[in-house]
């Protein structure tokens, strides 16, 4: 496999799975220098400004190499500090099948070894010392100067030692913010261990070809017109570093698949030749009422989040002037479509009564056609006009398949915004209340001790019910009365032959009323 002008070894002869990355010169260039350190087996560290493409590069990589696996990489947080080097080596835990007894856990970094898939330390200068001191080790021994083909190796205490697969790999890496473009050296420890690939920020030329080829209805003037009111937005969020992650390409790809939805479908983009200077998309969305909507948009993506802090609300202001300005609208029309404007919000049914569409502006939620729907019951929900602005935004992040988090005082409805949003389209919604108690198994599942009275009364009461319909209950109330007696005092095997005996009598019963049956 040809990658960059670096030849590697495909897993597969296999078409490669499409990964998203697009080809700019940058990520060509620092696509080689990944793919050169993976033919010398060397632990990579990726540095770069925050939403540069690191994961991806790896993704993509993995993609190429791997075709044949969609889960080839595994991510580990080391920012969580809830992790311990437990985590990645194992520990013993009880035993699911013998119980009284502890057998040993696998953690996820021994796992990724013996399978040989590649792991990814994200946030590794965010790490604790513990949790980078088992992992340097591993590091150490996929270091520069092993023999040709020796594979890294990991002791576990108690457990020897393990050696990786020959598939296996290391990446780890680290966001830095930097308005000059240079990062500083890592100085994490271990980090001397790593081979470090500098990911440079896009060029806005870079930008501009990463929003058409991904978005071809908005390619030319729309594309370097929507470019450069992010790169505005950008440069006003780097003013205020203390409010955490800047705006970064995510952003850009969420604005754009917004504005994409205002191009019309036969749409192949405006062409820019000769013009000169700054497009602004006040030129490109000439009615005023798209350009509001444009505007919200902006305010959905860059601003319309962080307003809970002084230091946030004059972002969120400062962002709102710059958008305001790119789409030719005055102070006072901004003001009317961030605090006036309703969006039209309509329900179509059937001829039975059953939602079948909802509709907020240009967004369209099918509701589920199934016929076996888990009924969701709600309260009352007032469709004042906050609400409705509220439900106009969550459908549209619905639509797109965005996450989304709702930040708000307890009691002001945001867990009925989306139970109503749900209850109108028929959907089942789930609700996890979140806690320093909650566990992954409460997420994920897995086994716990029960009480067995439990499952024993259900299957109690079936076998009752069966017991009623089958046979006499007025003729055997000793033997019902044995039944319950064995359930109460948990005398299971009592009970499973008393259970037993009396399906061989129903099945005699019923193979004798079926002989005497005329045909």
């Amino acid at each position: 496999m040809n990658v960059s002008g670096i030849f590697l070894l495909q897993d597969h002869l296999s078409p490669s799975p499409p990964s998203g990355l697009v080809q700019t010169d940058g990520a060509k260039a620092a696509l080689r220098e990944l793919a050169l350190l993976r033919s010398l087996n060397h632990p990579t560290l990726l540095t770069s400004s925050p939403s540069s493409g690191k994961s991806l590069l790896i993704h993509h990589l993995s993609s190429l190499l791997y075709p044949r696996f969609e889960n080839h990489v595994v991510t580990i947080h080391l920012a969580d500090t809830s992790l311990d080097p437990r985590s990645l080596l194992g520990s013993h835990t009880s035993s699911a099948t013998k119980p009284g007894t502890f057998e040993w856990k696998e953690g996820v970094l021994v796992q990724a070894m013996k399978q040989g898939k590649w792991v990814v330390f994200k946030d590794i200068d965010r790490g604790s010392n513990d949790v980078l001191g088992v992992i340097k080790p591993l590091v150490e021994s996929l270091g520069p100067g092993n023999w040709i083909g020796g594979r890294g190796s990991l002791t576990v205490p108690g457990q020897g030692v393990v050696i990786a697969h020959d598939s296996f790999a290391i990446f780890a890496t680290r966001s830095l913010s930097s308005k000059s473009g240079k990062h500083p050296k890592p100085v994490f420890f271990g980090s001397h261990k790593f081979a470090e690939v500098v990911v440079s920020s896009p060029s806005q030329t870079e930008v501009e070809q990463v929003v058409n080829q991904k978005f071809p209805r908005l390619s030319g003037k729309t594309s370097r017109a929507v470019t450069k009111l992010w790169q505005d937005i950008c440069a006003t969020a780097n003013n205020f570093p203390s409010l955490g992650r800047g705006i970064g390409i995510r952003e850009l790809e969420r604005f754009s698949a917004r504005v994409n939805r205002l191009v019309p479908t036969s749409s192949d983009g405006m062409e820019v030749d000769g013009v000169e200077g700054d497009v602004f998309l006040s030129s490109v969305f000439t009615h005023v009422n798209l350009r509001e909507e444009v505007f919200l948009y902006a305010r959905d993506v860059f601003f319309g989040a962080g307003t809970l802090t002084a230091s946030a609300r004059q972002l969120a202001d400062q962002a709102a002037g710059v958008a305001g300005q790119h789409l030719g609208l005055s102070v006072e029309r901004q003001t009317a479509a961030l605090f006036s404007r309703v969006p039209e919000f309509d329900i179509e049914r059937d001829v039975n009564g059953r939602n079948i569409v909802v509709r907020v502006d240009r967004t369209r939620l099918v509701a589920n056609s199934g016929t076996e729907i888990l009924q969701i019951h709600s309260r009352p929900f007032a469709m004042h006009k906050p609400a409705v602005r509220l439900m106009g935004r969550l459908a549209t992040s619905v639509s797109l398949g965005e996450p989304i988090l709702l930040t708000g005082e307890t009691g002001t409805g945001k867990t009925s915004a989306v139970t109503h949003l749900a209850t109108i389209l028929r959907k089942p919604l789930i609700s996890l209340n979140l806690s320093q108690q909650t566990e992954s198994s409460d997420i994920l599942g897995g086994f716990k001790p029960i009480d067995a009275r439990v499952p024993g009364m259900k299957l109690y009461q079936t076998f009752m019910r069966l017991f009623g319909a089958t046979l006499s209950s007025k003729k055997n109330p000793k033997f019902q009365e044995s039944v319950r007696k064995a359930v109460l005092e948990a005398r299971w095997k009592r009970a499973v032959a008393l259970w037993a005996e009396a399906i061989k009598i129903a099945k005699e019963k019923l193979r004798a009323k079926a002989v005497d049956e005329p045909r």
